[in-house]
């Protein structure tokens, strides 16, 4: 285990402080209308790679209220947010980054436990992302003991539904885990892989044994089927990012995270050949049961990552001990899309801006704003 924190170079931390002031000097205009979002920064709540549990705990509940002007956690998710105890509430996490930089267990710990507050039962509560292997390496599968929620996988327990897809010019290259794919399922391990770096896999890692790379030709397609997790198993989607960069999309924050974690054969949208995910992460959310669903995002900044990811990367961190909660992902993305650059700017590493168009692409789409202007910015002491 890593035991020590990281930090950005010291003009890495000059450009952290006058981005933090920007960020919370909302202009007079934006109090009386705008896309509020709650940021809770305590920075004294990062040990070594770990969260103080109770605090964080506190740092949510302090969020929500906050957020939802109730005075009670059971309002606040039922009047508040629109969560009632027959839902179904899929908390959605990112579970890419290992133990150190995947959603983090106290957070998602304090929104189960709140839910249950308002009356959702344990077994209506769904930890869930798109891939086991992940989910395993994060250590939330098998489900962790005493956790207030189950663990579902997209690949390979829930799976996708045929009947709803995405349709995109960009064909991509099938592999084992897509729902239209025709091949046996690689070993443990080599699943992940040829999931998340399918173009680097031999032809038995990303396909399984039963595919030849004379058949690869016809394993392609322009289709991206959505998980049924999202439109058949949870009513509710409470979404639970990590502040990390991602070298195919930028930034893997509130839109990237959710949208890739949602559909299959997203290869094709990373990295320059696929535009950087857009616009296909933006029209991916901009569906109507998307919209209805997907009622709250919670960016997990507690531990920020800026360069290196979505993998851990342990020399590019820093410890921010923050949490953003908003209905808003395009604005969530764009302030913490800023401070990133700030991190990276001072590292002398190239900024994520120009791989960031898909959140204008969002913003286009009705999904959010990113003008500061129209950010009602709510800091918490």
């Amino acid at each position: 285990m890593v035991k020590r924190k990281a930090y950005p170079n010291p003009m890495g931390q000059l450009l952290h402080l006058v981005t933090l002031m920007l960020l919370l000097a909302a202009p007079p205009e934006a109090l009386a209308a705008g896309s509020p979002v709650v940021i809770v920064e305590r920075s004294e709540v990062v040990h070594n790679f770990t969260v103080d549990g109770a605090s964080v705990r506190t740092m949510f509940r302090d969020a929500l209220l906050q957020y939802t002007k109730q005075t009670s956690v059971k309002t606040a998710w039922t009047k508040g947010i629109g969560i009632t105890p027959q839902d179904i509430v899929g908390i959605k996490i990112s579970a890419s980054g290992g133990p150190v930089m995947s959603s983090r267990k106290p957070l998602v710990a304090a929104i189960a436990e709140s839910l249950a507050e308002a009356g959702v039962p344990a077994y209506q509560i769904v930890v869930w992302d798109k891939l086991e292997d992940e989910l395993r390496e994060s250590e939330y599968f098998p489900r962790p003991e005493g956790a207030p929620y189950r663990v579902r996988s997209v690949i390979p327990e829930t799976g996708f539904d045929e009947h709803v897809f995405y349709v995109n010019e960009v064909l991509g290259r099938l592999i084992w885990g897509d729902l239209a794919f025709q091949g046996i399922k690689p070993g443990r391990g080599q699943a992940q892989q040829a999931q998340k770096h399918g173009e680097k896999q031999s032809v038995a890692q990303m396909y399984g044994r039963g595919v030849s790379a004379g058949s690869l030709e016809n394993q392609v397609s322009n289709k991206s089927y959505y998980a049924q997790l999202v439109t058949k198993i949870c009513t509710k989607i409470i979404n639970v990012p990590v502040c990390i960069d991602n070298s195919g999309v930028g930034f893997n924050g509130s839109l990237a995270s959710l949208a890739l974690g949602m559909v299959d054969n997203t290869r094709r949208f990373e990295g320059e050949g696929g535009n950087w995910g857009d616009p296909a992460i933006a029209e991916i959310l901009d569906r109507p049961f998307v919209r209805s669903k997907v009622v709250l995002h919670v960016m997990d900044a507690l531990i920020a990552q800026y360069a290196g990811g979505p993998d851990f990367s342990p020399e590019y961190t820093y410890p921010l001990g923050a949490i953003y909660l908003s209905k808003d992902p395009v604005a969530i993305d764009s302030l913490l899309a800023r401070r990133v650059d700030s991190w990276r700017a001072g590292a002398h590493i190239p900024v994520l801006k120009p791989m960031l168009q898909y959140m204008q692409t969002a913003v286009e789409y009705g999904l959010g704003t990113a003008d500061p202007k129209n950010i009602l910015l709510i800091p918490l002491p």
